[in-house]
């Protein structure tokens, strides 16, 4: 990109306020639009909205079938913007990568030293007071399910933020009163709250029963 052309760029960026804005005004056409689909095509339904903060922080957690019916649905909970942690593999897909990062998601750690995930985790909980996603993939197997739930626990502690359970799934409906299709449900549970104590090493066993609590809340909100 020449001088010229990244200047034009900035220059864009600031008539509509920054290319914050620019992201979010991006969401919310991707989540007006993706809404719209869903209500043609999958008849969605969900089900305890009113769990989901209005205006302030909080995880949303599940275990995700399929990740990118997954992100849309969710999108629908609320107007707010939802920051996803995606596997790091999505984030450098070449052609959805850069289309998932302009919508504010990023990706999850690879190592023990990698902090620039946590960074971005702690920047929109404890600076932005937003909300964010946590959908580990339902192909790991049960010990990794565990020990994921449980690295989410520990953000929701260091990010002072609520876990809120959600169960995004399918079920035959009709749409147009004639073609049968897989609707799509999102049930939400109500936010947990998380002691403090529980990310000391002496708990670790209270910690990891808490992640296994958290997964069988998650699949007790199939309807």
């Amino acid at each position: 990109m020449t001088e010229t052309q990244q200047e034009g760029k900035g220059d864009m960026f600031k008539k509509i306020g920054g290319r914050e804005n620019f992201n979010k005004a991006l969401y919310g056409l991707t989540e007006g639009i993706g809404g719209l689909a869903l209500d043609a095509f999958t008849d969605l339904k969900i089900f305890g909205k009113e769990n989901i903060p209005l205006h302030d922080k909080a995880i949303l957690t599940t275990i995700s079938d399929n990740i990118y019916r997954d992100i849309l649905a969710i999108t629908q909970l609320t107007g707010r913007q939802i920051h996803f942690m995606l596997d790091p593999k999505l984030i450098r897909h070449k052609v959805a990568g850069p289309v998932l990062k302009t919508l504010g998601m990023f990706r999850s750690t690879e190592s023990k030293d990698d902090q620039e995930p946590i960074d971005m985790v702690f920047k929109y909980l404890n600076e932005k007071n937003d909300l964010v996603a946590m959908s580990p993939p339902s192909s790991l197997d049960e010990e990794t399910q565990v020990k994921t739930m449980a690295s989410i626990i520990k953000f929701a502690v260091f990010g002072d933020a609520p876990l809120i359970p959600l169960k995004v799934y399918t079920e035959k409906t009709k749409i147009f009163n004639m073609l049968d299709v897989d609707g799509i449900r999102i049930n939400v549970g109500s936010p947990v709250a998380v002691e403090k104590k529980l990310t000391r090493d002496k708990y670790r066993d209270k910690r990891y029963e808490l992640a296994e609590g958290m997964l069988k809340i998650i699949e007790s909100l199939r309807k």
